[in-house]
């Protein structure tokens, strides 16, 4: 089936200023919270960040996922590759680990996400215009070829391709295609993802939601 990705241009619409190292180092993190959890729990900079994005509440559920990184040159903080957040999974929806379902993803309400990402070595890279890609639906592979399909048009259109503006809130759409960089330097690293759902639902177990680590992709030889 063929796909429209990057139909609403992702766009910035607030901002902090720059947190030093140790404010970020000392920040809780939280995964699936909701907005009242990660407001009590997740710290200044987390309240901060929060403060600075355009959160309607028109949507069931507002859930925070916030992640601190200590990255070297190298390091991804996530898993390679280019991609959109929230298509559902298999043939019953979301939160599974099956194979991605476009054709379901086109029949359901539209998911808005507020990003985050403080420091200059590590920031999230979007595409920018339509992109029209053939994919097959339920297919595990779907993103590796979607990865190949945007590397593909981004050698030939460079332009197309931007890096977030550092303590910048984007905002974007279930349907926004964007990446994570490998880091340029070594710093600490906060990033903050909100998203506004009719689908997902947050985590109610205060342990879940209290991330205790976070683990880096390194497809390089390094050394200490």
């Amino acid at each position: 089936m063929l796909v429209r990705f990057n139909r609403t241009p992702a766009t910035v619409t607030g901002g902090i200023p720059q947190p030093d190292q140790e404010e970020i180092k000392l920040t809780p993190q939280l995964w699936n919270a909701d907005l009242d959890t990660a407001l009590l729990y997740g710290g200044d900079l987390t309240r901060a960040a929060l403060g600075a994005m355009n959160i309607r509440g028109d949507k069931k559920h507002i859930i925070v996922d916030s992640k601190v990184h200590m990255l070297m040159p190298g390091f991804y903080p996530a898993i390679p590759g280019w991609h959109n957040d929230g298509t559902p999974r298999g043939h019953g929806g979301v939160n599974t680990k099956a194979a991605p379902n476009f054709l379901l993803q086109e029949s359901l309400s539209d998911v808005r996400y507020h990003l985050l990402v403080t420091g200059t070595g590590c920031l999230t890279q979007f595409m920018d215009g339509p992109l029209d890609i053939e994919v097959d639906n339920l297919d595990p592979g779907a993103y590796a070829k979607i990865t190949a399909e945007v590397n593909r048009i981004a050698e030939a259109e460079p332009y197309r391709v931007w890096s977030m503006p550092s303590c910048s809130v984007i905002e974007w759409d279930w349907w926004s295609m964007h990446a994570a960089g490998a880091a340029k330097h070594h710093e600490w690293r906060f990033l903050i993802r909100v998203l506004e759902t009719d689908h997902d639902e947050p985590q109610t177990d205060l342990r879940k939601i209290i991330r205790t680590q976070q683990q880096v992709y390194v497809p390089e030889v390094f050394g200490w």
